[in-house]
């Protein structure tokens, strides 16, 4: 109702924060915190800041595409559906629970793959930006080098198919050499089978889509896990087809639904060693890709527009901020989370447009 005024609305959804009144509960025998704790996958309670923090970013212009949202601050809790502890117990409230952590300033090592175009680009550039170290991988090795040595300070350009295995273990073996560990993997490399129905659809298409957005993604996390310290992030890009189908493409949503759980599963197995993970799921991004649909007459970008409560499709920079903050400090208790960058499309659920606010002129300034 309000974007179309211009007026975002989010929402964040704190799990165990250790407050004054927790304490004073805890003090009183009235809350078990060291159940609490081995029910974490990240074995502790949030800080206080650490809530605001995400506060802060989605009250920000970085955050300037989400709106309907709702981010789980929880730190994995969930994501854990078993029996038994989430985190083995521990002696005690862990530091991290108890104060803010000195800032790290060292540049990080970055990796995404599909990097070299699109949305991967500009994840690419905004880590740059940082004066972090990015390494862009793309089946596309020319337009990766280019856009590496395009960037400020140096980067390293890797041509990989992350649906061979082989190369993918090669490619991480080379960066463990090279730079001994990585910090952050961003899988965006991704694909997308051809909008047809379900009875022209064959299987070796369903096949390929899966081969590269999901286990593919799996492969290259796998093989990151191994070079990845406490404090490592591993960040998939999802979509909004995970949560909302679109019919004639089957095998995008059914990988882009796998790659959801594949975040939550990992978020639970790899918190306890210190490393998160997190989704980013963008709705209709203004991509080269997209321009190409519409010009091919396969969708209606007008009637895209006014389906978006905001009024217009997003930038690949709004995915690229979102990105970001998902892989800083400032989300240290986001675990197993998905954060939909979409402009309020998976808010609306009414008959007729979400917004009237939609023209060419408008989406053109816009993205």
């Amino acid at each position: 109702e309000w974007a179309m005024r211009g007026i975002r609305v989010t929402a964040v959804a704190p799990g165990s924060v250790r407050t004054p009144m927790v304490t004073e509960l805890a003090r009183a025998g009235k809350m078990d915190l060291a159940a609490i704790r081995r029910r974490v996958p990240m074995g502790r309670l949030a800080r206080p800041d650490e809530i605001a923090r995400v506060v802060r970013f989605l009250s920000s212009t970085q955050a300037r595409y989400i709106t309907g949202s709702v981010l789980a601050v929880d730190g994995g809790w969930m994501s854990f559906n078993q029996p038994g502890d989430a985190h083995p117990p521990v002696d005690g409230a862990l530091q991290a629970e108890l104060s803010c952590p000195a800032e790290c300033t060292d540049a990080r090592i970055v990796l995404v793959t599909g990097g070299a175009k699109s949305i991967g680009a500009a994840v690419a550039r905004r880590f740059a930006a940082n004066g972090d170290t990015v390494v862009i991988a793309d089946k596309d090795g020319t337009a990766a080098a280019e856009l590496a040595t395009s960037l400020p300070g140096k980067h390293l350009a890797k041509s990989l198919d992350v649906a061979v295995e082989s190369d993918v273990v090669s490619m991480f073996e080379e960066l463990r050499g090279r730079f001994g560990y990585i910090d952050v993997l961003v899988n965006s490399a991704d694909t997308a089978d051809r909008i047809v129905p379900a009875i022209e659809q064959l299987s070796k298409q369903l096949e390929h889509v899966l081969d590269v957005n999901l286990t593919g993604a799996f492969t290259c996390a796998r093989e990151a896990i191994k070079a990845m310290r406490p404090g490592g992030v591993i960040l998939n890009l999802g979509s909004i087809d995970s949560f909302l189908p679109f019919a004639p493409r089957h095998a995008y949503g059914a990988s882009k639904a796998g790659m959801d759980m594949l975040t939550r599963c990992m978020a639970a197995e790899l918190g306890p060693v210190g490393i998160r993970t997190a989704t980013v799921a963008p709705g209709h991004i203004r991509t080269p890709a997209l321009a190409q649909l519409a010009k091919a007459g396969r969708i209606d970008l007008t009637a895209i527009g006014r389906r978006i409560p905001m009024g217009r499709m997003g930038r690949p920079e709004d995915v690229a901020d979102a990105s970001f903050f998902l892989a800083s400090s400032d989300a240290s208790y986001i675990n197993g989370s998905i954060l939909y960058v979409d402009g309020g499309w998976t808010s609306f659920g009414d008959a007729g447009n979400a917004s009237e606010l939609y023209d060419e002129c408008f989406a053109e300034a816009a993205g």
